[in-house]
């Protein structure tokens, strides 16, 4: 079970990590790996649990490399069936252009862009697109801001309101009884990485458990594309917790679709330097010197990033985040009875929101 594994963890720089997963912890092996040379190649999905990790090894890596990522899971298919077909397509052309016994045929493969990714428009549609670089340098962060609703999209413990306007008020906060029933349900990522767009469940039932901020509905196409980061001003009763932070995409008939995911236990949210190229991205040590406490009535900072997503919102659908303090069929979140409070702030001084890697309105062809 990968959370007893986990639980034994504890810290990264714990006795537990450093003899069990340290020594085979890619990411310590960098530079041993650029040294041998070897080219690569990383076949990930937008719904995968190794996701941020891929970008991370493209980044990191000096050999030649190349990345494909699809609308699916680790291990899931889909309905058009390319991944299996796209699959055994580039695994062809890569050893092909490789050779096996030293006979490589020069089929171009290293003069195509190095990254190709599906857009998903909806969970049965995308569009294939390439790029040279990650993050894309035409993807513009825009921040939406956690409102006072109500938006009338929800019946959640607030129906917040998820804005492009900074909040002016000197006052504004929701407070949430932590609901440990809340969860994504039993196909998710997490599920061995066998989450895909149609394993999902209509999310509205667990949006109605926690936190929720959603736009009007959108006057046209919104395409994400990249590292949604969030910003979370938080108190709480308990001197530590679980943070969850979903970004969905709910459509004309009300029903909210899964579209990416961050989590933060808030007792790691010291940040620190990444010991490798972390795209620019909020990195957590996780040691235990880092690790603080919350301290009742303070309010702390949570900084994290999404997975990466390329997703478009299309116009007349709204974009919704939902904040929640537990996943059960999927994270072990230490339950306390009574379950916490916790308070999120949303004014001038702390202005809780997600910043939205935005390529462009609509497709990018």
């Amino acid at each position: 079970d990968p959370r007893v594994e986990a639980r034994k963890t504890g810290f990264r720089d714990g006795e537990y990590y450093e003899n069990e997963f340290r020594p085979m912890n890619p990411s310590e092996h960098i530079a041993a790996i650029n040294r041998s040379g070897v080219p690569v190649y990383q076949w990930s999905a937008w719904f995968d649990i190794y996701t941020r990790d891929a970008f991370r090894w493209l980044e990191n890596l000096e050999a030649p490399n190349r990345l494909t990522l699809g609308p699916w899971g680790h291990g899931t298919s889909d309905p058009k069936n390319e991944r299996d077909r796209f699959y055994r397509i580039e695994l062809v052309r890569w050893f092909d252009y490789w050779g096996i016994d030293y006979w490589g045929i020069d089929n171009g493969v290293l003069e195509e862009p190095p990254i190709h990714y599906a857009t998903m428009v909806d969970p049965d549609t995308w569009t294939w697109t390439t790029a040279d670089t990650w993050p894309l340098p035409e993807a513009k962060s825009v921040s939406y801001y956690f409102s006072e609703g109500p938006s009338g999209s929800v019946s959640s413990v607030n129906d917040g309101v998820l804005s492009p306007e900074s909040p002016s008020q000197e006052e504004g906060e929701d407070a949430y009884q932590v609901d440990y029933t809340t969860t994504t349900g039993a196909e998710s990522r997490w599920a061995n990485g066998y989450g895909a767009p149609m394993d999902y469940p209509d999310m509205t039932e667990n949006d109605r458990k926690g936190l929720t901020y959603t736009t009007e509905p959108l006057s046209e196409d919104i395409n994400v594309t990249g590292h949604p980061v969030v910003t979370l001003y938080i108190s709480s009763t308990a001197s530590d917790g679980d943070f969850f932070v979903h970004l969905e995409e709910v459509d004309a008939k009300g029903y909210s679709h899964y579209v990416t995911e961050g989590v933060l236990r808030a007792s790691h949210r010291a940040l620190s330097d990444a010991p490798y190229d972390n795209l620019g991205l909020p990195f957590h040590g996780c040691n235990e010197n880092e690790m603080e406490t919350l301290s009742p009535g303070d309010v702390a900072s949570l900084v994290f990033d999404l997975f990466p997503t390329s997703n478009v919102f299309n116009a007349g659908n709204r974009i919704r985040i939902t904040v929640t303090c537990a996943d059960q069929e999927n994270m072990e979140t230490p339950e306390l009875t009574p379950p916490p409070t916790v308070r999120l702030y949303r004014n001038r001084q702390y202005s809780s929101h997600v910043s939205l890697p935005i390529v462009e309105s609509g497709v990018k062809n």
